[in-house]
């Protein structure tokens, strides 16, 4: 592949030099920017350079302040490069940079996007050695520059984490993250700035372990912080969660701060890449006494009591009209919702709760899951789905089977060549009259070179070898969401919620809440709630319906005739009225059938009675003004929508998307 490639790109462009059209790519880290090589700095050379060659400059692409470690989807306009690239016709031919590190600082973020811009006909040219990857000679180049960027990259690294190891060790504050409590002293002075108390900030931490103490409640703590004007560091209000953090941490229960810690990088064996964990005291912010209070004081604080354990399989993947995510909530023992993210205060006290309504799970959930299997069952649109994806992601897939091929040509080569460059060298040496050891040693300086480029292209081998590895899993990964649509008929509609949350995870499912309906005001109607919750439409009690249902309801005892209780209650999950609302149609006290239809559905009567009348007429259970749900699945990265496929006639280049809006049932149904 490789002598083929580089012959044809040789001729091209020596015949065609001067109608080459190249765009210069230019990126600085924020650390280049601090020592002057600033954007401009790159893009003068480069200019020039392009304009020595006789080259077209067409375009400009820069990335500042973006570290080189990072890939081409995570720099904005290296990005933006690529999606112009993929373009018909080819914009350019080439794309010319400043110096090797500019590709990129780590072999991942290096060779991803220059070997997919030589599958598409475009190569990369770099100004300080003045070579491209078009030439054999310039993709041997071309790799040296590779991993010295990234060896430079792991020394700078090494050295500054081996200093920060010293100081660390010596008790010195090694950088990152202070305690709240605590500030450093002498800062910025080499060898002895060191952590010290802020007083302001330890005076509202002894303030806060006094209030909890009392109230024995962090939102309460929190509260009183914030009425005092006793604010965070950056001068925010607290929070509970954010206070209780503070009180509860490292620094004010142990008086330590651990350096490489948990968050640590680590190696393959678990232990700290970049130097051993280090444990730093601190100055107490109180007596051993005090924390033991506060520790006693935390162990006999009640837990929150949970009623139910219940998988809420939408949590997290839909978007209320406010920008904030839905979670699931048990707001009741009988009533579980979705209650958006935004309700919550952002600080103690501070009254900026959204106004987004509750969501009813049940239905909701329903709604939704029904549109998934109605998906994956349709084999169809599953394949079309699939192929809009690998459209949409090839360049994240690529096969790098005949680059894996190429690099084992080459290194095959290398080690021939090392072979004859040892016998040549150790032949000449011995012709020389020299002794067997300075022979082997004129054979070892001979083939150093040619050594070092082989450990280049086997590093290199290995890395397209581990991308391989990652394209062959994105494919399975595909084909186990086809493999879906054909045993969705038999198994979806049964499956188990943390099941069904995992796929939907998997299908990468976001939904979006575009209309919702204002909240209404009262206790749920737990009869509606019963009928929804078991997906059953509300029978009409018809002669022949209460005849079946009669010897369950009792009544003996009572002055009220049940027939109408049962009809009232059935009427109110039809009509969506309140209690108070039915009393004087009906003549009974709403508060009276409140307490009846209780009775009913937790002595399980109610369930029982409406199984004996199923199969009989019914009509739809009330729901709310509706809740207007706009999903999109990006399976993997792509971009395929639930509902019916259209395409969109003012532009037939654009991808084909899946549009549809869901209609469900808002949340609360009026008491």
């Amino acid at each position: 592949m490789g002598r083929t490639l580089t012959r044809a790109v040789d001729t091209a462009l020596r015949a065609s030099a001067a109608t080459v059209r190249a765009v210069d790519y230019l990126r600085v880290s924020t650390e280049e920017q601090a020592e002057g090589y600033g954007i401009s700095y790159t893009g003068k050379r480069t200019a020039r350079y392009i304009q020595k060659k006789g080259w077209t400059h067409v375009a400009t692409y820069a990335d500042e302040g973006f570290s080189g470690s990072l890939e081409a989807d995570d720099r904005p306009d290296l990005k933006r490069l690529m999606q112009d690239a993929r373009k018909a016709p080819r914009p350019f031919d080439m794309v010319v940079v400043n110096e090797g590190r500019g590709i990129g600082r780590t072999g991942r973020a290096f060779w991803k996007w220059v070997w997919d811009l030589e599958d598409l006909g475009v190569y990369v040219a770099v100004v300080k050695k003045d070579y491209d990857n078009s030439t054999q000679g310039g993709r041997s180049q071309m790799r040296k520059d590779a991993d010295y960027a990234e060896e430079e990259r792991e020394l700078i690294r090494e050295r500054t984490q081996g200093g920060i190891q010293e100081k660390a060790e010596d008790g010195l504050y090694p950088g990152g993250m202070v305690p709240f409590g605590w500030e450093i002293a002498e800062q910025g002075k080499k060898g002895v700035s060191h952590y010290a108390l802020c007083e302001r900030e330890a005076d509202t931490l002894r303030r806060a372990r006094e209030v909890f103490l009392e109230k024995r409640s962090w939102e309460e703590t929190a509260l009183t912080l914030n009425t005092e004007q006793r604010t965070t560091r950056s001068g925010v209000y607290w929070t509970a969660k954010n206070i209780r953090s503070r009180l509860l941490g490292d620094g004010v229960l142990e008086n330590r701060v651990v350096w490489r810690g948990r968050a640590a990088e680590r190696d393959q064996e678990g232990n700290p890449v970049y130097g051993d964990t280090v444990v730093i005291d601190l100055p107490p912010v109180f007596t051993g006494e005090e924390i033991a209070e506060l520790r006693t004081a935390t162990a006999q604080r009640r837990p929150a009591v949970k009623t139910r354990c219940r998988v809420y399989i939408l949590t997290g993947l839909m978007t209320s009209p406010c920008g904030r995510t839905y979670v699931g909530h048990q707001h009741r023992p009988t009533e579980v919702i979705y209650r958006c993210k935004g309700r919550y205060e952002s600080y103690a006290g501070a009254g900026d709760r959204c106004t987004c309504p509750y969501l009813e799970a049940t239905s909701i959930e329903r709604e939704v899951w029904g549109d998934i299997v109605a998906l994956l069952s349709d084999a169809d649109r599953m394949k079309t789905m699939a192929q809009d994806w690998l459209d949409a992601t090839s360049h994240k897939r690529l096969d790098y089977s005949k680059r894996m091929a190429d690099l084992d040509q080459q290194i095959a080569e290398t080690e021939d060549l090392i072979d004859v460059a040892a016998a040549t060298a150790a032949k000449r040496a011995l012709r020389r009259g020299l002794g067997r050891e300075e022979a082997e040693e004129a054979a070892d300086r001979a083939t150093k070179p040619h050594e070092e480029a082989l450990a280049g292209l086997e590093k290199q081998r290995r890395e397209a070898e581990a991308w391989q590895r990652e394209a062959a899993e994105a494919s399975q990964r595909l084909k186990r969401l086809e493999r879906l649509a054909e045993v969705a008929r038999q198994n979806l509609k049964d499956i188990e919620p943390a099941e069904k949350a995992e796929l939907l995870c998997l299908m990468g499912l976001r939904a979006e809440v575009v209309r919702c309906a204002p909240r209404r005001k009262g206790v749920a109607c737990a009869v509606r709630g019963w009928f929804v919750h078991e997906g059953q439409d509300v029978p009409v009690l018809t002669d022949e319906a209460w005849r079946r249902i009669k010897p369950l309801m009792g009544g003996s005892r009572s002055v009220i005739d049940r027939r109408t209780m049962v009809q009232a209650l059935l009427d109110k999950a039809v009509s969506g009225h309140r209690f108070k609302e039915l009393a004087p149609r009906y003549g009974i006290d709403g508060k009276t059938l409140q307490t009846q239809a209780h009775r009913w559905l937790k002595a399980g009567v109610w369930a029982e009675a409406m199984a004996l009348l199923k199969g009989m007429k019914a009509v739809p259970v009330w729901q709310a003004d509706p809740v207007e749900i706009r999903g999109s699945l990006k399976p993997l990265a792509s971009e395929s929508i639930v509902g019916c496929r259209e395409r969109d006639r003012s532009n037939p280049d654009r991808p084909r998307r899946i549009r549809c809006v869901r209609r469900s049932p808002a949340g609360r149904c009026p008491g």
